[in-house]
């Protein structure tokens, strides 16, 4: 598992770190977040709220305290940064090498026992445009206990007819990929809005719906949407095969929420 602190790599103030509402130890060379009464972060399998937001105002400790975690491989990282940011002070930067093993994915992790139904969103800031010919995935939820994990949903990068970057959903328990009947493309350089909603059923009574902006683009009903009663939902960035192979995405605004 990553570990739960991280070394600072953006000093705040021109080299000066302050400590923020939730009691951080500042440590040298790490951010330490302390957890709150109720955080839960060793009891993973507690109700997730459907209601939590973090704008990565307090770096990453809206992560670690609630039983969750971010990771990066060796030579990939995660940092905070205060450009571009959505709002606020800070945004998150996942930056990761496509198709090298020890570098492909940087990325942020709630988990527990996912809500019944929740809007799933975050505001995304892609710089510049790329091929893709593998798989560039920005949100993934995978469940089961936690020796038997297995993904679940997808929202991934495809290029489309003429090049631009498209948002697509895949279906890992019906191997269906799901796109818009009227693509879309991802705005470039400025931040866009990502939002999954995801009624959870083991039965035929499953939903899902993508949105962009605030613009449906897909939706599927009346299918099996979860197999498992317990999930991680992940934020950041996973690239296999990007041209470039430097992949830098920010991200800011991470929520769930029960209604639009």
């Amino acid at each position: 598992m990553a570990p739960r602190t991280k070394l600072i790599r953006h000093l705040v103030c021109t080299g000066v770190l302050w400590l923020t509402a939730c009691d951080e130890e500042l440590v040298v060379g790490k951010w330490a977040c302390a957890a709150s009464d109720d955080a839960g972060v060793e009891d993973r399998t507690l109700p997730l709220a459907a209601a939590w937001s973090t704008g990565f105002e307090e770096q990453f400790c809206d992560y670690v305290r609630p039983a969750g975690y971010c990771y990066a491989e060796p030579e990939a990282s995660y940092t905070v940064v205060t450009s571009p940011v959505h709002s606020g002070r800070f945004a998150a930067a996942f930056r990761v090498k496509a198709g090298n093993a020890d570098g492909h994915q940087a990325r942020c992790v709630r988990q527990g026992v996912l809500p019944t139904a929740a809007y799933y969103g975050a505001w995304y800031f892609v710089p510049a445009q790329a091929a893709n010919a593998g798989l560039w995935n920005l949100v993934h939820f995978q469940g089961g206990p936690p020796s038997g994990l297995h993904g679940l949903w997808d929202v991934s990068l495809e290029n489309g007819a003429d090049g631009d970057l498209e948002l697509v959903v895949f279906d890992f328990l019906n191997g269906t990929t799901h796109k818009p009947n009227t693509p879309v493309p991802i705005p470039i350089g400025t931040w866009f809005h990502v939002e999954l909603y995801w009624r959870r059923a083991a039965d035929a009574t499953g939903q899902v719906a993508l949105y962009q902006d605030d613009r449906l683009l897909l939706e599927a009903k009346q299918l099996v949407t979860d197999d498992t009663s317990w999930g991680q939902w992940y934020v950041g960035n996973l690239a296999s095969r990007l041209t470039p192979n430097d992949s830098t995405l920010y991200v800011d605004d991470v929520t769930i929420r029960s209604t639009r």
